[in-house]
């Protein structure tokens, strides 16, 4: 009995709606597929024509349109390609940003009084809060403690006052001088002129 329904045609209605069903899903994967290439295209290109291209293989081939698009898409997408950039830049910056000694170019700390590297001195420590000033500064930014100016820009500040370095008396020069030989002269090192006072 069972194979009189069978014989009946019965089989030849299942075959046909199993193919239909799986014909209806291969459309839709196909379909997905198309959608899925348009997307991740513009998400890794701006170029109109690599979207139409990707799309037209996977249109075209199908399966193997897409395992080829899948070999030669980019790796990153914009955004990626745009966070790695942020990311640079934002490095290049911070590197940029930090201190250095003038003198040998070695990375210093921003509160360093000298350089431990090449001992150039970087800044002067406060006299009341012993925090580190920059040497063109007045007044130290942390406590508001006037600054005592170096002697040589005090010397600046005030030219008609007399500093303490003025006042000191100065020591006389113990270098002496010679005056050239002229073509036609040897003078002994011994008989020249010591014009020190």
């Amino acid at each position: 009995m069972l194979l009189a329904i069978w014989d009946d045609g019965v089989w030849e209605k299942w075959a046909i709606l199993a193919g239909i069903v799986v014909g209806a899903y291969l459309a839709v994967m196909w379909v997905a597929a198309l959608y899925w290439v348009y997307r991740d295209a513009m998400a890794r290109s701006r170029d109109p024509i690599a979207h139409y291209l990707a799309v037209g293989a996977v249109l075209l081939f199908n399966l193997p349109g897409l395992l080829l698009y899948l070999i030669l898409r980019p790796k990153t997408t914009l955004t990626e390609r745009y966070e790695q950039q942020l990311e640079a830049e934002a490095l290049l910056h911070e590197i940029r940003d930090q201190p250095s000694c003038p003198q040998c170019r070695r990375r210093i700390g921003e509160d360093f009084l000298t350089c431990p590297y090449c001992r150039a001195s970087l800044r002067a420590a406060c006299e009341s809060c012993s925090r580190a000033l920059a040497f063109g500064w007045v007044v130290c930014p942390y406590c508001g403690a006037e600054r005592e100016m170096p002697v040589q820009q005090s010397r600046t500040a005030d030219a008609g006052a007399p500093s303490t370095a003025s006042a000191r008396a100065r020591r006389a020069s113990t270098a002496t001088y010679t005056p050239p030989a002229k073509a036609g002269d040897a003078v002994a090192p011994e008989a020249a002129v010591d014009s020190s006072p």
